[in-house]
Parts: C-alpha cells; structure tokens; sequence
C-alpha cells in the first residue's frame, strides 16, 4: 500500500475500533492453512500448510466432506450470534489470517466504521463473503438499508445464508454484479476462487466459459444510496460507468480502491468530472486509532502503487466529516 504525504489539508478523524466479528472457531484443516500475510512461511511451518492445503483438497473438495466455521458476531442490540461458513472456502481463511495477524483491511474498516452513522443507504458492490456488509448490519448508528452486490453465485449463497442466520432484516442479497450495460459478463480465471473479476473480452485475461448476470446502476428499481463501497477488481470504472445519473443525482460518498494504474485514474477522473474531491485513505494507530484523509488527483490516483480512495462530492465535506451530535 502507496503512503501518501501529509498536507496542510489533510483530515484525521480519530476512530475507535469495534469488534463486531468476536470469535473465530475453525476445524484443525482450516487452521494449518492459516497464514501472515507479511511473511512467507518457512520450516514446520511452510510444511504444515502445504500438508494442511493439500489435505483439505482431498478431503473437502474431492471427497465433498463438510468443513465448517463458525464467527461469533456482535450484533447492533448488543446480542451475539453464530454464523456458520464453509472454512474450505479460501475468502474465509484470507479474512481469518489478516485479522489473526494485525487486522484485517484497518482503513476501510475504521471509514465505514466513522461514516456509517451519517447514511442512510448502504450499497457494498463486490460484496464478496460479506465482510463489508456484516460491518454495516452490526453497527449500532447505522439503521438503513444495505444492498450486497457481487457476482458469485457462491459469494450471493454465502451472503443469503450470512443474513438469515443472524436474522438481519436490513440486509438484501442483490445476486448480480454492476457493470457498464445490463445483461451477461464474462469472468476471468487469473484469480483466487473468491476474487471472480469480470472482463472484457479484448483485455487478453484468460476466461472461463461461464458468464455472470451483471445490471447498470442506473437501471436498478432500489432506494439509491449515499454510500457506496467498491471492490470489483479492477471494474470500479466501468460499474461507476453505469451510474452516471446516480452520481449526479444522488452523490454518494464512494469508497473504492486503486490496484491498477490506469483504472484508478480512470475512475477518479470520471468521479472528478462529476463534482467530486478525491482524497487517500490511510489508518494510523498508536494509543488513539483513527484515518486520514488526503486530498489527491485523479492523476496521483493512477499510479502503479495500491490505493485506498474516497470520493466526496463537493461542498459535502461538513456532513461526512464534521462532528456527529
């Protein structure tokens, strides 16, 4: 992750951490296959896991044996509750290793940790197994609605099932991706399982014979939203293509990461044009844990480097990042 340089108009809102996700219980498979993301394993170690990965191939995906993990999850009211996951799943176990070893995605967590309070309407595009949306179901500020979008049938399975059993009336399981046009999309094979990335057929990515119901922002018949957050590998832009009347009617707040040069200056140029200030996203801890937010162009935004972006439409600085009574 890129480090930006402080400015003179930089904001720091202090941010206190909430652990919503309060236990991780996964069977013996699941854990040798536990790693920190940091370092490359060596010895006993490295050992273990690829004994642990090759195992846990044999025996849950050749075999079709279950293998089940459990979070124990905060609710909003204060109450827990169990939600149970297929551990085999490889999104899980990144989830379980980045928060077991220094935490899990700190920045765009504490944002939405911050901001939520201040919306109304939550749409989480690449929702993945829903971690995003979990975090939005359990806040106790947050009392809108939350749309999960994601292009796995797996992930939308996940997800469905998240929602029921922690009995979450707010959130709604869209079961398609966003895109540029409405109908079908390709998807490459270039990534984990659990990263499905859709492609256009002239980006030279290696794709699978499948194809993934994708919809334009704008054609959808829901409450529009005043947050968004964006992981589509890669595809922020062409999702941001497709919602152009939502961006100018609505302007929601939109959080979305630059890990390819071009696309990220493409998107936050796009948001640019539309009346929106780009600012980095970083986290500091130490005694207080907060973020900052630096402002930034669309052409620092297309770097080679991974970013954390928020756009922010102009003039509504005061209601996302002033004080919350």
């Amino acid at each position: 992750m890129k480090s930006l340089s402080k400015s003179p108009d930089i904001i720091s809102i202090a941010v206190q951490r909430r652990e919503f996700i309060e236990g991780i219980t996964l069977p013996l498979l699941s854990r040798l296959r536990l790693y920190d993301p940091s370092r490359k394993p060596r010895g006993l170690k490295k050992l273990g896991r690829k004994l642990g990965q090759a195992a846990d191939v044999v025996i849950h995906e050749w075999m079709a044996l279950p293998s089940t993990g459990i979070f124990t999850v905060r609710r909003a009211d204060g109450s827990t509750g169990e939600y149970r996951f297929d551990a085999h799943q490889s999104a899980y176990l990144a989830y379980a290793s980045r928060a077991l070893f220094g935490g899990y995605e700190l920045a765009e967590t504490m944002f939405l940790e911050a901001m939520l309070a201040r919306a109304s309407c939550f749409y989480d595009v690449g929702a993945n197994w829903g971690y995003y949306t979990l975090l939005a179901a359990t806040h106790p500020r947050y009392h809108g609605k939350i749309y999960a979008f994601d292009v796995s049938d797996e992930m939308n399975q996940a997800l469905s099932g998240m929602a029921k059993s922690l009995e979450s009336q707010a959130i709604e399981v869209m079961g398609h991706g966003l895109s540029n046009r409405s109908g079908y999309s390709a998807i490459s094979t270039d990534r984990a399982a659990h990263l499905i990335r859709v492609v256009a057929e002239t980006d030279g990515q290696k794709l699978t014979d499948l194809s993934v119901p994708v919809v334009r922002l704008d054609e959808l018949n829901i409450t529009p939203p005043d947050m968004m957050k964006l992981d589509v590998e890669d595809h922020e832009f062409e999702v941001l293509q497709g919602g152009l009347k939502v961006l100018e009617q609505h302007q929601p707040i939109v959080l979305f990461e630059s890990r390819n040069g071009d696309d990220g200056g493409k998107a936050g140029e796009l948001l640019e044009s539309y009346g929106y200030q780009l600012y980095g996203l970083q986290s500091w801890t130490g005694p207080e844990t907060g973020i900052d937010l630096i402002p930034i162009h669309s052409d620092d935004a297309g770097s080679d480097c991974h970013l954390n972006l928020v756009a922010v439409p102009e003039g509504q600085e005061s209601r996302w990042f002033g004080k919350v009574s």
